[in-house]
Protein backbone atom coordinates (compact mmCIF):
# COMPACT_ATOMS: atom_id res chain seq x y z
CA UNK A 1 0.00 0.00 0.00
CA UNK A 2 1.10 3.63 -0.65
CA UNK A 3 0.34 6.40 1.89
CA UNK A 4 -0.32 10.40 0.45
CA UNK A 5 -0.72 13.50 2.47
CA UNK A 6 -1.72 16.28 0.04
CA UNK A 7 -1.92 19.62 1.52
CA UNK A 8 -3.03 23.19 -0.38
CA UNK A 9 -4.20 26.13 0.84
CA UNK A 10 -4.35 29.71 -0.04
CA UNK A 11 -4.85 32.99 1.79
CA UNK A 12 -4.10 36.47 0.78
CA UNK A 13 -0.86 36.08 2.27
CA UNK A 14 0.44 33.09 0.13
CA UNK A 15 -0.09 29.88 -1.13
CA UNK A 16 1.09 26.66 -0.32
CA UNK A 17 0.98 23.28 -2.56
CA UNK A 18 2.54 19.55 -1.44
CA UNK A 19 2.29 16.30 -1.65
CA UNK A 20 3.48 13.82 1.03
CA UNK A 21 4.50 10.06 0.55
CA UNK A 22 4.63 8.00 3.43
CA UNK A 23 6.57 4.96 4.10
CA UNK A 24 3.46 3.30 6.80
CA UNK A 25 -0.15 4.89 7.66
CA UNK A 26 1.26 6.00 10.84
CA UNK A 27 4.02 8.28 9.25
CA UNK A 28 0.71 9.14 7.31
CA UNK A 29 -1.48 10.06 10.15
CA UNK A 30 1.15 12.03 12.05
CA UNK A 31 1.77 14.32 8.79
CA UNK A 32 -2.18 14.59 8.44
CA UNK A 33 -2.50 15.70 12.12
CA UNK A 34 0.88 18.30 11.49
CA UNK A 35 -0.83 19.27 8.36
CA UNK A 36 -3.83 20.06 9.93
CA UNK A 37 -2.29 21.58 12.63
CA UNK A 38 -0.43 24.39 10.44
CA UNK A 39 -3.63 24.74 8.03
CA UNK A 40 -5.45 25.95 11.31
CA UNK A 41 -2.95 28.42 12.43
CA UNK A 42 -2.49 29.82 8.44
CA UNK A 43 -6.69 30.21 8.51
CA UNK A 44 -8.66 30.83 11.51
CA UNK A 45 -11.47 27.69 11.36
CA UNK A 46 -13.62 30.03 13.65
CA UNK A 47 -14.47 32.36 10.40
CA UNK A 48 -14.96 29.06 8.09
CA UNK A 49 -16.90 26.24 6.72
CA UNK A 50 -15.04 23.24 8.10
CA UNK A 51 -15.04 19.51 7.10
CA UNK A 52 -13.51 17.50 9.68
CA UNK A 53 -13.49 13.58 8.63
CA UNK A 54 -10.78 11.40 9.49
CA UNK A 55 -9.09 10.82 5.84
CA UNK A 56 -10.03 14.55 4.79
CA UNK A 57 -9.85 17.99 6.61
CA UNK A 58 -11.04 21.41 4.85
CA UNK A 59 -11.78 24.96 5.80
CA UNK A 60 -13.23 27.45 3.30
CA UNK A 61 -14.23 31.29 3.96
CA UNK A 62 -15.84 32.40 0.98
CA UNK A 63 -16.27 35.50 1.97
CA UNK A 64 -12.16 36.23 2.05
CA UNK A 65 -11.45 33.62 -1.01
CA UNK A 66 -9.38 31.94 1.83
CA UNK A 67 -9.64 27.89 1.07
CA UNK A 68 -7.13 25.00 2.43
CA UNK A 69 -7.34 20.99 2.65
CA UNK A 70 -5.63 18.20 3.69
CA UNK A 71 -6.11 14.76 2.99
CA UNK A 72 -4.71 11.42 3.15
CA UNK A 73 -4.82 9.02 -0.06
CA UNK A 74 -4.22 5.20 0.37
CA UNK A 75 -3.85 3.16 -2.94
Amino acid sequence: MRYRVVFEYQTEDGAMSDVYNCKDEQSAMDKFAELKDSLEHAIDPGSCEVVDEPEHYSLINREAGFYGYVRLLID
